[in-house]
């Protein structure tokens, strides 16, 4: 699992307090290099083939709701990188912008989405060629959101959650709805953030932070593998650009 192609991957940051955490650990160990871009302060987007693959993270903002300039920007690029055969992987507002670029759809989610997810594995009855029925593999994952996408056209929901779907793949495109990269500090740090929120009044901070804390065992290990098996899925499609 560890022999996959080492990779230059660029990742899209879209606040400091959301950063790559764990996938940043993972490369390091795998010996990938990573690029982080802050996305609303980018003047010139890159190529959409500038790398080996492209990672989107997390946000505050919203794909559907939010009406800053670069969002639009980063669709543009996913969608090209995408037809273009370029590995992607969307976590959170990533996943809903790869989501979007796509053809699917993003809206509210029915009711806010926090903590750890024991998510519905949904394989297909005839697993596709590079698209491994377990690509997510056993949870719980970490959730954190208020938006969900809908499953884009063309492409294989991998998983889902009360709120929605958690989990497509599209090519060499894999879209996360939960936050693999998100290690102990990074919760802890949205939790204090989301404590002085008014929109958020039902949060009861105190009780948050012990049931992510208590969920956190093993999140880590969970974790690099997940990377591991999204790296092995890019490396089955190289070469074959997905469709428009």
């Amino acid at each position: 699992m560890h022999d996959t192609p080492r990779m230059r991957i660029l990742v899209l940051e879209h606040e400091a307090d959301a950063p790559a955490g764990l996938l940043a650990e993972w490369a390091v160990e795998r010996g990938h290099a990573l690029e982080v871009l802050s996305a609303p302060q980018l003047r010139a987007w890159p190529h959409p083939q500038a790398a080996d693959a492209v990672v989107s993270l997390g946000s505050e903002r919203s794909v559907h709701a939010s009406r800053e300039p670069w969002i639009a920007r980063e669709l543009e690029l996913l969608r090209a990188a995408h037809r273009a055969g370029v590995p992607l992987l969307g976590i959170c507002f990533g996943a809903q912008a790869l989501a979007a670029a796509l053809g699917g759809s993003v809206r509210r989610a029915p009711f806010l989405e926090i903590g750890w997810i024991a998510h519905r594995e949904e394989a297909p009855a005839a697993p596709a060629p590079g698209s491994p029925p377990a690509l997510i593999g056993p949870g719980p994952w970490l959730c954190w959101h208020e938006d969900v996408f809908a499953t884009p056209p063309g492409a294989r929901q991998l998983a889902s959650s009360p709120a929605g779907p958690l989990a497509f793949v599209h090519g060499a495109s894999v879209a996360l709805q939960f936050h693999p990269e998100a290690d102990l500090e990074i919760a802890r740090r949205w939790v204090a953030s989301a404590r002085s929120r008014p929109r958020q009044p039902e949060l009861d901070a105190e009780e948050l932070t012990r049931r992510i804390e208590a969920g956190a065992e093993g999140a880590r290990e969970r974790a690099l593998a997940l990377f591991d098996r999204i790296a092995a899925h890019w490396a089955a499609c190289a070469g074959a650009p997905a469709a428009p």
